[in-house]
Parts: structure tokens; sequence; C-alpha cells
């Protein structure tokens, strides 16, 4: 929608995957970059089924029932899933049925409490952005990955979080300047089973929407013509932000939803509903946590990604982040032209440094693989060492971000994404630390960069 389809295939970046074209070659693009990971989802998925004991033709009725529901919703998500699995070489109805699992299997692959996601919206006073946030993804240990999608007629382009084998994402930062993210909530009468799972939800106002309000109006429609899914009998809480300094939470069972939008302070998303009156008015600790990093001073980048990073613990109740943490995703939405871009952590946010990627510009492969999430580690820094790397990055980082401004060319967004992630990669391979900063790659002349045709 922004640049014309020869435009994004001269912008590359080493070892990147940029989802373009028609839905197959994107599908077999896919298919063929993650073919090692899903491989090994859908044989982990079948253990888990033959563990529960499920019948024979459970997985293929979900399929069957998951692509009546793409049918209607898009022909080319459909198109692209089947050339996914065509091309990674795995089964396509266990694969359809991993974004829509049996009943009986789905409490395994959703948090096991109602307290284990957070995600926080906030306008700010900051000139380069207009609003920040945050999600980190929680949860059974799935492979998490990015997800690079070029724009297509009626679709926009995007950097998005994912969970292997969905179909759907988890997290997204959109070429309009929309960010959002889901969280299973708490149990509700008003439930469903219907095939369009929140992932699916998510990625249909991903594609669509170009700001808040525009979110809200996609998922009334969504809601009347589809009926979206409350897997395992629990409410889905949405938080999204938006470019123009708008930032939105949005609660939802199968048929009602509440909603509130915002063009100041800041909201917190948890497991908890907070627009409906008859919730427990308890609030969690990490919430509590978030409140009272707000109030030491003004929102910006660098303090979102300590937000990110706080693993306060009261007793059994856990922080913002701790080791288990799947993924970081930090948007910051430009303002007054400036470019928006996503800061993706895989593994926790707290042994693993941020990536910044930007809509249309495509993503490291090692990030789009699974191997990047694979590969991060969980380590402790009794030290202080590996922390001290960290703040040079992040402080390397910021400065190279700091330098974008409403001239900055499709060249040098991708020469910063690509020399970032060399840093980071050098940092986490193996799970093991990695040289000292001073002896990492040195820094790429940004500005003459011309990153290698795509593949």
């Amino acid at each position: 929608m922004i640049a014309s389809a020869n435009r994004e295939r001269s912008i590359h970046m080493d070892d990147t995957v940029l989802l373009q074209d028609s839905p197959a070659p994107r599908g077999e693009l896919l298919g063929l970059c993650q073919k090692t990971l899903l491989k090994q989802r859908i044989a982990d998925f079948k253990a888990l089924c033959e563990r529960l004991n499920l019948g024979p033709l459970e997985l293929p009725d979900r399929a069957r029932q998951i692509t009546q529901v793409l049918n209607v919703l898009g022909q080319e998500w459909l198109i692209e899933a089947r050339a996914v699995a065509s091309s990674a070489q795995v089964p396509t109805a266990t694969f359809m049925a991993i974004t829509y699992p049996p009943e009986k299997v789905q409490p395994s692959l959703l948090p096991k409490r109602a307290n284990d996601s957070t995600a926080m919206a906030a306008c700010t006073a900051d000139p380069a952005s207009r609003t920040l946030f945050f999600e980190n993804c929680d949860g059974p240990d799935i492979v998490h990955h990015v997800i690079s999608r070029a724009s297509s007629p009626g679709t926009l382009a995007y950097i998005a979080l994912s969970e292997a084998a969905d179909i759907g994402i988890k997290a997204f930062l959109n070429e309009a300047g929309l960010t959002g993210t889901f969280h299973m909530g708490p149990p509700v009468e008003d439930y469903t089973n219907s095939c369009m799972q929140p992932t699916l939800v998510l990625r249909q106002l991903c594609e669509r929407a170009t700001s808040c309000a525009q979110a809200v109006s996609e998922f009334e429609t969504l809601q009347k013509r589809m009926g979206p899914a409350t897997p395992d009998k629990r409410g889905v809480c949405y938080l999204f932000a938006d470019s123009s300094g708008e930032i939105m939470l949005l609660e939802a069972s199968a048929t009602r939803f509440k909603h509130q939008r915002l063009s100041a302070g800041f909201l917190v998303a948890t497991n908890r509903f907070q627009l409906t009156t008859n919730q427990t008015a308890i609030e969690p600790f990490r919430q509590r946590c978030l409140n009272e990093h707000v109030k030491l001073g003004a929102l910006s980048t660098p303090r979102m990604l300590q937000a990110a990073r706080i693993d306060k613990k009261s007793g059994s109740e856990k922080g913002v982040c701790d080791a288990e943490t799947r993924a970081s995703f930090v948007a910051v939405l430009g303002a007054s032209g400036h470019p928006s871009y996503a800061l993706v952590t895989l593994g926790s946010p707290l042994y693993n440094l941020p990536v910044p990627l930007f809509p249309r510009m495509g993503a490291p492969k090692g990030m789009v693989d699974g191997s990047a999430f694979q590969q991060s580690f969980r380590v402790a820094d009794p030290s202080g060492e590996r922390e001290l790397r960290r703040a040079d990055y992040e402080a390397f980082l910021l400065q190279r971000l700091a330098t974008l401004s409403s001239g900055a060319s499709d060249e040098r967004l991708a020469a910063i994404s690509a020399e970032m992630w060399i840093r980071a990669r050098a940092y986490t391979e193996a799970g093991k630390p990695k040289p000292a900063a001073a002896e990492l790659p040195p820094a790429l002349p940004v500005a003459s960069a011309t990153p290698p045709a795509t593949a």
C-alpha cells in the first residue's frame, strides 16, 4: 500500500524473510523456512492428542471446520496455509487443527493460570512517538517466531509475533501505525466454541484496521458475522494503540463486548476484565508493578523496555516478566512522519535482546524459522557482566533509532535491523554469553548501506 511490490523486493537484508506476492508463494516460502520447526510442532501436537485419547476423526473434523471459516473470512489465508503445509511436508489437516484444537486439547495450549500475560499501551509527550505499547507472551512452552508480511490488495503490511503452526498472530504492528495483542480473560457464561480463534481475530484486525476506532468497527462486524471463539470458556482481552495517540482496551465474550478508548494516560491489560462491574476489584500484582513504574517518570522507549522486564514477585504472583516469558513485543508508534517500529525479543527479555523490525522490511530468517527462540537462554547473570553488555547494546540501539526521521529511507531502516540483529545474535547465540561489547562487530555505515536483493 505504501510502496510497490517491486520496491519491496529491492529492500532486503542478508538472510531476511518477507512474505509477499500471491498467497501460494507466500505459503511456500514460509513452509520452506519453517520446515524443521513445523515438523517438530506437528509431532508434539500429535503426541499431546494421543495422551488425551482423542478419537481418530477429531483432528480431520477440526480441519474441515476451520477450512469452512477461512473460506468465508478470506480464501487467501486458506491458500497460504495449505501451501505452508505442503512446502513443509506436514499433514495439512493436523496443521490446520493446531489453530483450532479440540476442546479437550485447548487447556494444554493456553496459559494455565489467570495471571500469565501482561500488556501496556501509553500515550506520550515524546515528539518522535505518539504512543508506546508492549506485550509479554507467556504460557505453554511453544516456539514463538516473527512473521513479516508485505501489503497486498485489501491488506496492510505488518510485523507480528506468532506461535509455531498458528495461522493467526499474537501481537502485531502494521504499516498504518496500529498495534495490538490479546490475552485470555476470566471464565464467562456467554461462550462459544467457534472456529474464529482470537489469533485469527487479531490477524483480521491487523491486516485491515488503521486505527483504534476502525479496530472496534471491524471487531463488531466479525462478532456479528462469525461469532469469535472463547477458548476454554474464557473471555478475551484485546489491547490496541495507534499513531494518532489513541489507546484502547476491548473485552469480549461470545456475543458481547465492551471497550474504552483514551487519548491520554495509559492502559494495562492482564488476564482479567476491567470494564465489567461484576469482576473482582483485586488488582493483579504485575498491574501494580506497572502503575508504580509509570509514576517514576514520563514514559519513553527506554522506560517501556524496562517495564517489559520488571521481574518482581509477590508470593505465587509472577511479575510482569520472568525467566519463562516466551517473547516480548515493544511497539513505538512514530509521530509527525517518524517511522513506527517493533522491538522484538524472542525468549525472555530478562536474558535476550530486542531487535528493531519495520513493517514491509522483512525479518531475519532466524527470527522467522524459530531458531532464534530455540537458541534463546534463561541463564542467570550473577556477575552482572551480561547486564552491562545489555546496557551497551540498548544504548547503541536507541542511538541508532534516534537518527531516524521522516526522511528515513527503506535502505536505512533495513540496515539498522540487519546491524542490530547481528549484535543481538552475537549476544544470545547458543544461549551462552558471547564476546564483550568491545568485541562486537563494528557499526555498519547505516546511511550508505545497500541491502542485497530479495532471494
